[in-house]
């Protein structure tokens, strides 16, 4: 495996082994790269299964304040309905 004709197969070793290394080296980051991006995609996943997950609980006791505050909307008109006939049956 010679690279040159010229050149004697110990240097042709050495620089056949220095251009591997030179392009392990090129490699290197960009696989570090991806697997950084890799581990940002996944963390941004985590995050948004964590805020959904909170938006739906927040959805969740919205929807049961929402029920509460119609009861007692409904317990005020009635108390109030309430209150009204009384004071009108009071009136001399």
């Amino acid at each position: 495996m010679c690279l040159s004709s010229s050149e004697p197969f110990s240097n042709t070793h050495t620089r056949l082994v220095l251009y591997l290394k030179t392009h392990t080296h090129v490699r290197i980051p960009r696989l570090s790269r991806r697997r950084r991006m890799w581990r940002e995609e996944k963390e941004m996943e985590r995050n948004n299964i964590k805020l959904y997950m909170e938006n739906q609980h927040i959805i969740q006791e919205n929807e049961k304040l929402k029920k509460k505050a119609l009861l007692l909307h409904q317990e005020n008109k009635a108390l109030f309905s309430l209150l009204q006939t009384k004071t009108t049956s009071h009136v001399p």
